[in-house]
């Protein structure tokens, strides 16, 4: 009897440590999602702008010159703690999804262009960046804290925005990303 008693003990705190687990899985996915709908420019027009890119080239980025693709801007700063493992993501998304028609662009919120450059250098990023030293494109693009993705659609579009990229924020990302591909 006591065995019994016991063992039923056990299935009843296994059961509610699975539901309890199960419930902060879905409540930290949902607020993943929350977070990803509530920035101002989701469903709108990407502000155009136009910044020399810091990789020595000399050229410019321009975003309206980029319709046709879609473009994930990357917003960072040199002294953000987890910038260097997003930059390092965004590398990735870039060398998987470059030839689909995915175009990353990072743009570095760093107060001087040289910060953003050594970082740049340190992690021998491929893909476009720009500094921002003046915040005028962070200001335009209602940037609040980084690092932030904005995912614009072939339109020109808003589609997604998102912060830190967890594992739950990053699924999100990649599907929303393969899906507007797909588009």
């Amino acid at each position: 009897m006591v065995v019994q008693r016991r063992f039923s003990i056990q299935r009843w705190l296994i059961s509610v440590t699975v539901v309890g687990v199960l419930t902060l899985c879905a409540s930290h996915a949902a607020s993943a999602a929350d977070r990803a709908l509530h920035h101002p420019l989701i469903g709108s027009a990407a502000p155009d702008f136009a910044e020399r890119l810091i990789n020595g080239t000399g050229r410019n980025f321009r975003l309206s010159e980029q319709r046709g693709d879609v473009v994930l801007l990357g917003f960072w700063t040199s002294w953000c703690g987890s910038c260097r493992a997003y930059l390092e993501r965004l590398a990735k998304l870039n060398a998987t999804y470059a030839s689909a028609g995915l175009v990353v662009v990072g743009i570095s919120l760093d107060d001087k262009t040289e910060a953003a450059v050594d970082i740049v250098r340190a992690l021998g990023l491929r893909f476009a960046n720009v500094a921002d030293t003046q915040k005028v494109l962070g200001r335009r693009f209602a940037v609040s804290d980084v690092p932030l993705v904005l995912l614009v659609d072939r339109s020109g579009i808003v589609r997604f925005g998102h912060g830190e990229l967890d594992a739950v924020a990053d699924a999100a990302l990649v599907a929303e990303l393969r899906r507007l591909l797909d588009e």
